[in-house]
């Protein structure tokens, strides 16, 4: 929503001379002195969210009242030091300007001439034009048309949260959202950090916050450079995801530790502490720059509650075995995977050992309970199962507890077409087109929440943009319009209980298939 900001107090007058003498006539002229007074010394406005109106009060010595004789301009300097420009903005005494400016600092003129004198009087302001997309979430996703498009739901303190439409310039025609990324930032290295996925291939895209808008870069869907393996991998190697996301509301440098890349086929890893991303050979294996690799689950568990990454766990899905990674130095580092065993209590991590074996439909990491990490298992008889995982470095990792999820309980439970588990207590909530449910899998307990105008079409918990494990985004689309909600859902061990967030409800054009938050200027 466009709000218009009004501002209303006084600067200091700066003294002009009042009178100039007629050297023909041998008699002092009056000069009409004017005086400029309702503009601030600052301004603060959202680019291309808000409209600057100011409404200053102009008085003449001679003629109080009378505005016939003056013109008027606003204007802005761009405050350049060599080669600074200046912006006519308004003519008129009153300013009303939606602000289309780069966000950048600037200072604000507002200049009144006596025509009759050719005489001008000006005030002075700073103008700070601020980018709406410096915090918050870019909502990824479809336009009706099929074509790639984003908003940004804008977190701007002092404001209120709003929508930024259509910030992606799609210039390469990308079809068929999937992931948007968001990695963080290096600041030792000049690098890009945000990616979109689509049907049409990965691209690494201009994330600037100093830009009001999204554009595509590289095309990574055969990422040489930065992909430097030695051992035969199919080819293309398509970007698919990156790991670990943000963690908390303020840090935004995670991932700048230990890093892990999806692709279509594989996993790579590297560490850029002192190195720009690069990546060596894939670590879906289980000997160093080994060529007989296994098919990875597209989900990789680690502590969501921590700064840095100190541990990671996947699934083989040829294997059928849980596995974690030997450790994340950098590219040239002997990155692999070993295969996880216990004694199975709580539960086996070789889903051999079950009959019918089991394999992995879901996994998330939590922020409460210490950052456990969940995965969510069946088999080919139809029965679910949750894991509790607890992913505490390279070398510890242990099962924690396990769950069966009764299905004549958890209603609708298999044709669910999103999960998310809540890390404070043992619910998961997942939605079934437009429903969304909540079940408490050690109460045996489920809830049908809501049944929503559109189908969901994007549901996870939320604590990095505000440390509260507690929140939750539901995005909705009917076919021709969306919407992304806010939810709560309470922390309480005997009851289910969910419920909106009061003034969370954000209309956007679009099909929303990934939430991915982002608090940084640059």
């Amino acid at each position: 929503m466009k709000k218009v900001l009004y501002f209303g107090l006084l600067l200091l007058v700066p003294a002009f001379i009042s009178c100039v003498e007629d050297l023909g006539n041998d008699t002092v002229a009056e000069i009409n002195e004017i005086e400029i007074s309702g503009i601030e010394e600052s301004y603060s406005v959202i680019a291309k969210q808000e409209t600057l109106v100011i409404n200053p009060e102009v008085k003449g010595s001679l003629s109080a009242s009378d505005e016939s004789n003056l013109s008027y301009e606003w204007f802005l300097c761009d405050n350049g030091i060599t080669d600074h420009n200046h912006y006519t903005i308004g003519t008129e005494r009153n300013l009303s300007y939606f602000i289309e400016s780069t966000p950048a600092n600037y200072t604000l003129y507002f200049s009144v001439l006596d025509n009759s004198t050719g005489i001008k009087w000006e005030k002075e302001a700073t103008l700070s034009v601020v980018s709406p997309m410096v915090r918050g979430f870019y909502l990824f996703g479809d336009k009706a048309d099929g074509s790639v498009a984003m908003d940004f739901l804008s977190f701007i303190d002092g404001r209120d949260t709003s929508v930024v439409k259509d910030v992606f310039v799609n210039t390469k025609n990308l079809k068929g959202a999937k992931n948007a990324v968001f990695t963080g930032y290096y600041v030792n290295e000049a690098m890009v950090n945000m990616w979109v996925m689509s049907e049409s291939g990965s691209y690494q895209v201009d994330k600037s916050a100093s830009s009001t808008e999204v554009k595509e870069l590289d095309d990574m869907s055969n990422p040489g450079s930065f992909i430097f393996p030695t051992v035969p991998v199919s080819q293309p190697q398509q970007v698919m995801d990156i790991h670990p996301y943000p963690y908390a509301k303020t840090n935004t440098n995670r991932a700048r530790g230990a890093r892990i890349l999806f692709t279509k086929d594989n996993v790579f890893a590297t560490g850029m502490m002192t190195l720009p991303e690069a990546y060596g050979n894939p670590i879906n294996c289980y000997k160093a720059a080994s060529a007989d690799l296994f098919k990875p689950s597209k989900y990789i568990l680690y502590k969501d509650n921590v700064a840095s990454v100190s541990g990671v766990c996947m699934f083989d899905e040829t294997n059928h075995c849980f596995v974690r990674v030997n450790s994340m130095s950098s590219y040239t580092a002997p990155t692999y995977c070993v295969k996880l065993s216990n004694t199975g209590t709580p539960f086996y991590f070789d889903q051999n050992q079950y009959s019918p074996v089991r394999t992995m439909v879901y996994g998330q990491n939590g922020y409460g309970n210490a950052g456990r990490s969940y995965a969510l298992m069946n088999n080919e008889n139809g029965e679910y199962f949750v894991y509790q995982i607890m992913v505490a470095s390279y070398s510890s990792i242990t099962a924690q507890a396990a769950y069966t999820i009764d299905m004549s309980v958890a209603e609708e439970f298999a044709k669910a077409d999103f999960y998310t588990f809540f890390s404070m207590q043992p619910i998961v909530l997942y939605s079934v087109g437009a429903k969304l449910y909540a079940y408490d899998y050690a109460r045996n307990e489920c809830k049908l929440v809501n049944t929503f105008d559109g189908n969901i079409t994007y549901l996870s918990m939320d604590y990095e943009s505000n440390n509260d494990p507690k929140h939750i985004w539901i995005a909705t689309y009917n076919g021709s319009a969306g919407k992304v909600y806010g939810y709560s859902i309470a922390d309480n061990q005997n009851a289910i209980n969910v419920t909106p967030v009061e003034h969370e409800v954000f209309d956007t054009e679009i099909k929303v298939v990934k939430m991915e938050y982002r608090n940084h200027a640059n």
